[in-house]
């Protein structure tokens, strides 16, 4: 289902060459529309789209908090990362419970970053955009701009020390659905991408689920509606998204 031209893929064919492309933020460049403060977090209230401070209150707010980590190293071909935070953003924005939900972006994410923003903000849903491989591997960035390869087995380890708080994990990645697997071991639930998928279709896919979720629909719910959405938009890889559930995780997980 997914598309040939490797321009329009989030995929890593091999540590030489990098997909899943497209015009976007990448390395340390950053995009206004995603309100980032201090160049690198963006920190979005979705009832007045006013930025406000990027430290989250870690506990007692009743918001969900979905930490978008992207990364788009300068030597992988570009991504559309900004536009797939816009289009969550407006979805949620036009949700029944808006309220309820906090969007944070971190852009050109290095793993040194990764636990300052797991440990600020405690989200109860972490979201990854960029670039996989076949195996399973994905693509994060180095303060020279460079991409760092992450392994399953680290990614599953950096979610065990977080499971009290993290509800969800989306990789909206190729070939992520081998991380997926991995991480599922800690957390209820967990989205993969079991083949290359078109940016399009990654960033539609994106906004639907979460539109879905602010709407108060269950998780498979979500995930059945942004699945037809890719659909509805006649782009391809709707089957691609494969979604794992822990057992005894309850259908929604998040504060209404």
């Amino acid at each position: 289902m997914a598309t040939n031209d490797n321009s329009s893929i989030r995929s890593n064919q091999s540590h030489a060459q990098t997909g899943r492309g497209g015009n976007i933020v990448g390395g340390n460049q950053h995009n206004n529309t995603t309100n980032n403060l201090g160049g690198m977090v963006g920190h979005i209230d979705l009832h007045n789209r006013a930025p406000v401070k990027s430290q989250t209150d870690s506990g007692g707010t009743g918001k969900t908090r979905i930490l978008m980590l992207a990364a788009n190293p300068s030597s992988t071909p570009r991504l559309a990362l900004d536009v797939e935070a816009r289009e969550i953003t407006d979805r949620l924005q036009l949700a029944q419970a808006r309220e309820s939900f906090d969007l944070i972006t971190y852009w050109a994410v290095r793993p040194v970053d990764v636990f300052q923003q797991l440990n600020q903000h405690r989200p109860h849903i972490v979201h990854f955009s960029g670039h996989g491989n076949r195996s399973g591997e994905i693509v994060l960035s180095t303060s020279d701009r460079d991409d760092q390869f992450v392994s399953m087995a680290a990614m599953a380890e950096v979610f065990r020390t977080v499971k009290e708080d993290t509800r969800m994990v989306v990789l909206n990645a190729c070939y992520s659905t081998l991380q997926a697997h991995a991480i599922s071991q800690h957390i209820d639930y967990v989205i993969g991408m079991r083949a290359p998928i078109d940016d399009k279709s990654a960033a539609i896919f994106a906004a639907a689920f979460y539109s879905a979720l602010a709407f108060q629909r269950t998780v498979a719910e979500a995930f059945d509606q942004a699945k037809v959405a890719i659909e509805l938009h006649r782009l391809p890889g709707h089957s691609i998204p494969e979604l794992i559930v822990r057992p005894g995780a309850r259908p929604y997980p998040f504060s209404p």
